[in-house]
């Protein structure tokens, strides 16, 4: 691609408006709070897995499955769910056995054909 064709697209987009979200999501302190969100799935995920003495997964893992979602308002969003996946009671008040927020979240992010 030829810069005369990258200026256009820049100025088609920042007609449009998407161009400010564009180096948002491109800008460093952005990917540093996202990776941060990235970390509190980690560490809620890895508590569960200790307890039930699993290995842990690292980073990259975590950040992989999430590399679909880049607005960090989504993942705080995904997170919420899968606590609420997690502490859902049935009619009798109780919490449901089996519902975990390990569960929740690689079902949720299981690639599906």
């Amino acid at each position: 691609m030829d810069i005369a064709t990258l200026l256009k697209s820049r100025i088609e987009a920042s007609n449009n408006g998407t161009l400010q979200e564009q180096l948002k999501l491109e800008s460093k302190d952005y990917n540093k709070k996202w990776a941060d969100a990235v970390e509190h799935f980690r560490k809620r995920i890895n508590k569960q897995r200790k307890k039930e003495k699993q290995s842990e997964f690292s980073f990259i893992v975590i950040r992989q499955k999430l590399a679909g979602i880049k607005q960090i308002d989504d993942l705080r969003w995904f997170y919420g769910e899968c606590l609420k996946y997690e502490n859902k009671r049935d009619d009798f008040g109780r919490r449901i056995k089996g519902n975990s927020f390990n569960k929740c979240f690689f079902g949720s992010l299981k690639i599906r054909f």
